[in-house]
């Protein structure tokens, strides 16, 4: 469940059942070492203390503890009797190899809980310890059925559209709504716009100037950061796709700090299917902070870069917490438009307004239907602003999708 606290001056309460629980329940029971990472402030601290009561919280943002953790981490530990909960482990490096010591003395599952807003990795001195000892779940922000308090509903295949079609939970509307607000847990219950801007102008900073900033402890940039956060801006409100091609600045510096906003779960990023000839491209975590660093939310290109962020969250969010392996790619060809993304070996393209299926769908459908030619798959389909889904014929070719449809 999340709790959230009175910030601002508002008096805030909500709860919402987190779909990744129930991964986590069963990791705890299978490995010694459970770890969250994901996005800062998504939520990760509140859902492990809620799921694992028992287990007392340390929390390395504690000045004290994280000075002591990275001089004596064997010390560290052994005032603590596990199960213990271990928040930001990413600001104590040591602290990996000394849990790696414990786990292999005395291997118990659901001993040691560890969160983190870095993924674990051989970046800042977090070493690939654990491995083999540790069950790893990211937390993404919230889905649309986790914003209504609805259930989670696992898809089996993403092409199993008919069955999906039958159950349809939200409209289009509801999407809309939510990929303005964003799944995070405190922005996505803001009302007021000026709240949610100066809440995540505020995030960014600290996100920027602090966590970003651990990455390059000798020559960090924040100048070039935010450039970098800018420019992506400023593609997003065109509804292109953001690659190194948008970006001022040597190739390598900025897919230095690319890389490094992927690591603290600022970024994602998509790769082009080997059949296309595109790029890597870089979307936004959370649709909240995409409309917020675009400064509008209205227009074509936007509504298409909201729903786009919106959508790549619930496809993850399925992959993730049914512990799932999703490669994440959309396709481009030498001269078309682009294709969302491939899923299942079958391509889907986000349509943005009704006019483009109602009006426009032959050019809608022609980079799909390139696509499909391309990949050797029978069907493709359009996903747009419609309340019904039209199937494809049996024989193949484009049917049409609600938004809403893996919702």
């Amino acid at each position: 469940m999340l709790h959230r606290p009175d910030k601002w001056g508002i008096k805030m309460v909500h709860f919402r059942e987190r779909f990744a629980a129930g991964l986590i329940q069963k990791l705890a029971k299978l490995w010694p070492v459970v770890g969250m990472v994901g996005i800062r402030q998504g939520g990760k601290t509140t859902l492990m203390t809620s799921l694992f009561s028992k287990a007392p919280l340390v929390s390395l943002d504690d000045f004290a503890l994280r000075e002591e953790a990275n001089r004596s981490p064997e010390q560290f530990l052994e005032k603590l009797t596990p199960p213990v909960l271990l928040d930001e482990i990413q600001k104590a490096p040591p602290l990996f190899d000394a849990i790696k010591l414990k786990v292999d003395q005395k291997r118990i599952p659901g001993s040691w809980f560890l969160t983190g807003s870095t993924a674990f990795s051989s970046k800042l001195g977090i070493r690939e310890s654990l491995t083999g000892r540790i069950g790893l779940v990211e937390l993404s922000p919230m889905t649309l059925a986790e914003l209504h308090h609805q259930s989670f509903r696992p898809i089996d295949q993403w092409a199993s559209v008919q069955k999906a079609a039958s159950t349809i939970r939200f409209d289009c509307a509801a999407l809309t709504r939510a990929s303005v607000t964003g799944g995070m847990p405190f922005p996505a219950f803001l009302r007021d716009a000026e709240q949610r801007r100066l809440y995540w102008q505020s995030w960014l900073e600290t996100t920027i100037l602090r966590d970003l900033a651990r990455f390059f402890p000798k020559s960090f940039d924040p100048d070039f950061a935010f450039l970098i956060l800018d420019r992506m801006a400023v593609a997003l409100r065109n509804g292109e796709l953001p690659g190194l091609t948008h970006f001022a600045g040597p190739a390598h510096k900025v897919r230095q700090y690319l890389t490094a906003m992927e690591n603290i779960f600022l970024l994602r990023k998509i790769a082009c299917h080997p059949e296309g000839i595109g790029r890597e491209i870089w979307l936004f975590t959370d649709s909240g902070l995409a409309g917020y660093l675009m400064g509008q939310i209205m227009g074509e290109g936007c509504t298409l870069s909201l729903t786009r962020h919106f959508i790549w969250n619930e496809i993850c969010c399925q992959a993730h917490y049914q512990a799932v392996h999703l490669t994440k790619c959309y396709y481009k060809s030498a001269q078309g438009s682009p294709v969302d993304f491939i899923l299942d070996g079958i391509p889907f393209r986000i349509v943005p307004t009704v006019t483009g299926i109602t009006q426009q769908l032959g050019f809608e459908e022609r980079p799909l239907l390139g696509a499909m030619k391309k990949l050797k798959s029978s069907v493709g389909y359009l996903l747009g602003p419609v309340d019904k889904p039209q199937l494809p014929p049996k024989k193949g070719g484009v049917g049409i999708l609600p938004w809403t449809i893996w919702c």
